[in-house]
C-alpha cells in the first residue's frame, strides 16, 4: 500500500506537470484551503491560491499564493470580482475563542492584497457569503452553531459585526449561510447539528429569523443551492445519511416544504460516506453533488416543476475526499477539489447527459477546500 500511494502522488505530479500552458487573460480561480492541524484534516497548503483556468483545455495554473491567512476554508467574490473575502477557519480554544473573517482586494494580475480582518465571534467559521445587494457579508460559524453579518465599507473592508444570531438546539453547527436569489432581505442558513434549514430576514444589515424547516433526525443539512431562473426552488445535500433533498418556498421565500429525496449513492456501496457540497448547473436540469468516501460525484435530473430528483450516475473524482467544487458559467466544466490527495481535477459536463468526462488534467495544490471563480 505505501508503494502504491507514492505512485499514486507520483502520478498526479506528472498530470500537473505536463498541462498545456494557460493564456495569461484567462480566468481566475481561487482555492482555499486547510494550511494546519484540525484533528480532521492535515493542513499543507500555505494560504489562498490564484489560478487561471483555459476554459478550452480545461488546464488550470497556479500564479500566486496569498499567505498570512490560516485555514482560508471558504471563500466568496464581490459581484464586480474586484475583492474576495475569506474566513480563517480556526477558534474554539483558549485564548483563541473566534476565527476571522478576512477581506481582499484583487489586483489585475489576481494579486489578493488584504485589506482588513475581523474576529468571526464564533468557532469553526467554515462559510461566507454576499447579501444580493453586496453590502452585507453573512458567516456560518461551524462550532458554535451561530450566524454573523458585517457590512461591507465602500473600500471593501468589513466593519465590526452588525449582529450575531446564536442556533437553535442542543448541538447546532451552522454550515453555511447565503441570500435567496430574487427576494431582497431574504437569507437561508443550513444548520447540520439542528438538522434545520433557518429562513431570515435581512434588515439593515441585521439578521431576523422568521421560519425554518426541519428534516429527518441525523440527515445533517449541509450546502444548498437555488435553481437558477426558479428562485422558489433549492437541492439540499446532507451529510450524514448522503441524501439529496429538492424544496420548495414559496413567492415570499418562505414556509419551505421538503419534495423528494435521493440518496448520492450506488445502491452496492458498503463503505462509510458523508457529502459535502452541492450545484444545478446553469442549465437548471442537472444536479450534482460531492461524496467523500466514495469519492465520487453524483449526478441527478432535475425537473424543475415538480421538484423531483432522478439519478443519472456517479464520476470518480480522480482523488480523495473531493469538497467543494465549481462548475463553469457556460456550464461545460466541472473543477473539484480533492482535500486529501490534494488536487483539483478538471470534468467535461455532456449537458445532454449530465454525465462528467475526465480531462485528464488534475493540478497538484495541497489540501484544497473551496474553489471561486
Amino acid at each position: 500500500m505505501k508503494y502504491s500511494a507514492l505512485l499514486f502522488l507520483a502520478l498526479l505530479a506528472a498530470c500537473s506537470c505536463s498541462q498545456p500552458a494557460t493564456p495569461d487573460n484567462a480566468p481566475l480561480v481561487f482555492v482555499g484551503t486547510y494550511t494546519g492541524d484540525l484533528g480532521f484534516v492535515q493542513g499543507k497548503a500555505e494560504g489562498i491560491y490564484t489560478c487561471r483556468l483555459d476554459t478550452a483545455t480545461g488546464a488550470l495554473t497556479v500564479v500566486d499564493t496569498a499567505r498570512g491567512i490560516r485555514n482560508p476554508s471558504f471563500l466568496t467574490l464581490s459581484a464586480d470580482k474586484k475583492k474576495l473575502y475569506a474566513v480563517a477557519e480556526n477558534g474554539g480554544k483558549p485564548g483563541e475563542p473566534y476565527g476571522s473573517v478576512v477581506a481582499y482586494r484583487i489586483s489585475p494580475s489576481g494579486r489578493l492584497e488584504k485589506i482588513n480582518e475581523q474576529p468571526s465571534y464564533g468557532a469553526a467559521p467554515c462559510h461566507i457569503a454576499l447579501d444580493a445587494g453586496g453590502q452585507v457579508a453573512l458567516v456560518a460559524n461551524y462550532a458554535t452553531g451561530n450566524v454573523a453579518s458585517y457590512r461591507i465599507n465602500p473600500d471593501g473592508s468589513l466593519s465590526d459585526s452588525l449582529c450575531r444570531v446564536q442556533h437553535p438546539g442542543k448541538s447546532p453547527w451552522a454550515h453555511m449561510i447565503l441570500p435567496m436569489p430574487g427576494r431582497t432581505g431574504r437569507v437561508v442558513a443550513v444548520d447540520k447539528g439542528a438538522d434545520q434549514l433557518f429562513v431570515y430576514a435581512l434588515e439593515n444589515g441585521k439578521l431576523r429569523r422568521l421560519d425554518s424547516l426541519r428534516l429527518p433526525a441525523g440527515a445533517g443539512p449541509r450546502h444548498l443551492d437555488f435553481h437558477p431562473s426558479d428562485p422558489t426552488l433549492a437541492v439540499v445535500i446532507c451529510e450524514n445519511n448522503s441524501t439529496l433533498v429538492s424544496v420548495r418556498f414559496d413567492a415570499q421565500g418562505l414556509h419551505p416544504q421538503a419534495l423528494y429525496t435521493q440518496t448520492t449513492l450506488p445502491p452496492d456501496f458498503q463503505g462509510k460516506n458523508t457529502c459535502a457540497d452541492v450545484h444545478i448547473h446553469p442549465g437548471g436540469q442537472l444536479v450534482y453533488g460531492s461524496n467523500r468516501g466514495h469519492n465520487s460525484i453524483a449526478v441527478f435530473g432535475l425537473d424543475a416543476a415538480s421538484g423531483r430528483l432522478q439519478p443519472l450516475g456517479h464520476t470518480p473524482t480522480q482523488g480523495e475526499t473531493p469538497r467543494n467544487f465549481l462548475i463553469t458559467p457556460k456550464g461545460n466544466l466541472l473543477l473539484v477539489a480533492n482535500q486529501n490527495t490534494g488536487n483539483v481535477a478538471t470534468f467535461r459536463i455532456n449537458t445532454k447527459t449530465g454525465q462528467l468526462l475526465p480531462t485528464g488534467l488534475v493540478r497538484a495544490i495541497p489540501t484544497p477546500v473551496c474553489l471561486k471563480m
